[in-house]
């Protein structure tokens, strides 16, 4: 079986992660996915770890795209992927907003060559406003959208602190998937290409589920509390620590904590007596907590002790443990990709799964450039001597290891 968007050619022009998650996922869903990197390559290449001279960061957010590197700064570098615009669906982006069209490669230029090509771009403040030139890293992103006041929120005395995976540029990327296939479906409808442009800010506005609750201004303290910052992770016996979706300040929670216990005195506990108590005697309460918990030597046996369904207990576990569990292998939830020499990099498969199309990432990866000849063959029907013609003048490049070059 095809993949759903077999057919579909995407020349990928981005970096580091809002963008190259995107045109990932395109691959993973069928398309022919070409990354269009400068001489300078995209940054992460340079990230550590690496395997047989390929960074692992890079394999993860890059895997099944062919690889070619054409410097858009010369006009033969641009006019050469003009012509690979002419035979595209889809044209990705991630720079700031002003640098295709200092390029000369805006939505406008695009579409006169190809009236059906869809541009997605992706930046962290979007296009047209006072904060379009600003950095986009996820740090940032996050340090000014609210993520790392939210999860340094339940460490009072503390100084903030980032959560280590970059959400705003996987939330990015996958809200400019969406709209990309959006813009597919309406071109079925039109004849006509467009552009689809998101900003990260928004994207991690839309994905944090308590924006709504920060912009209340109303007290999220009292009564039932959504979110995961208010779920207990406890030490079990042996030593391992488990998470508990059962918030112990809440009314609810407090009476299924206290059940649990065989504590029905401690709702006559004057620390205890009321949410704000509880609250203020945190504290004490989570000791409690804890001392039950640590009878226990597995997060089943507090689950079933528990007794409530809503009640889920999980152990803390590391990725690998994860790569190993038996969830993983039933599901095929990870792949291996072959670097070159036998060497492999272990990456999570994406989360698609159809009744009756193929879908997951192709377990091949490309250095810089590796892929100029065949690419550019292919699509543009140039031959051997073109080619070289255009590597000598420095308009196509490469970077490959050693061990690819013999």
């Amino acid at each position: 079986m095809e993949g759903p968007l077999a057919g579909v050619l995407v020349l990928d022009l981005t970096r580091a992660l809002a963008g190259p998650i995107a045109g990932r996922l395109l691959s993973d869903l069928g398309a022919e996915v070409i990354k269009v990197e400068p001489p300078d390559g995209d940054l992460t290449r340079g990230s550590a770890p690496r395997v047989d001279g390929m960074a692992v960061y890079f394999v993860q957010a890059n895997v099944g795209k062919r690889c070619v590197s054409i410097d858009l700064t010369r006009d033969a570098g641009r006019d050469l992927f003009l012509r690979m615009v002419d035979k595209a669906d889809i044209v990705l982006e991630n720079y700031r907003p002003d640098v295709m069209e200092r390029l000369g490669l805006s939505y406008d230029v695009l579409s006169a060559v190809n009236p059906r090509v869809i541009m997605g771009s992706v930046s962290g403040w979007g296009k047209g406003n006072s904060s379009s030139g600003q950095g986009a890293f996820a740090a940032a992103i996050h340090a000014e959208t609210g993520l790392v006041d939210g999860v340094s929120r339940n460490r009072p005395g503390e100084p903030p602190r980032h959560d280590p995976a970059s959400h705003a540029d996987v939330y990015g990327g996958m809200h400019v998937l969406a709209g990309l296939l959006a813009a597919l479906y309406q071109r079925e409808r039109t004849g006509r290409g467009q552009a689809v442009e998101v900003s990260m800010a928004e994207s991690t506005l839309v994905a944090n589920d308590l924006t709504a609750v920060e912009l209340s201004g109303l007290d999220w303290d009292e009564g039932f509390r959504p979110g995961t910052n208010f779920a207990p992770i406890l030490e079990l016996g042996n030593g391992r620590f488990v998470s508990v979706t059962c918030d112990p300040e809440g009314p609810g929670g407090f009476r299924i904590w206290i059940q649990a216990l065989g504590r029905p005195d401690l709702a006559e506990d004057p620390r205890f007596e009321t949410q704000a108590a509880r609250r203020e005697n945190e504290a004490d309460l989570r000791a409690i907590l804890a001392e039950y918990v640590a009878t226990f030597d597995s997060a089943p046996a507090l689950e079933e002790a528990i007794g409530v369904s809503a009640v889920i207990c999980s152990e803390v576990r590391t990725v690998p443990e994860v790569a190993a569990s038996q969830w993983a292998a039933e599901r095929e939830a990870f792949v291996a990709v072959d670097i070159g020499q036998g060497n492999e990099v272990e990456i999570p498969q994406s989360s698609f799964r159809f009744s009756g199309a193929e879908s997951g990432a192709r377990p091949v990866v490309g250095f810089r450039g590796q892929h100029n000849s065949e690419v550019l063959a292919e699509l543009l029907d140039l031959s051997d001597a073109e080619i070289d013609a255009l590597t000598a003048d420095g308009v196509v490049s490469d970077r490959l290891p050693g061990w690819l070059r013999d």
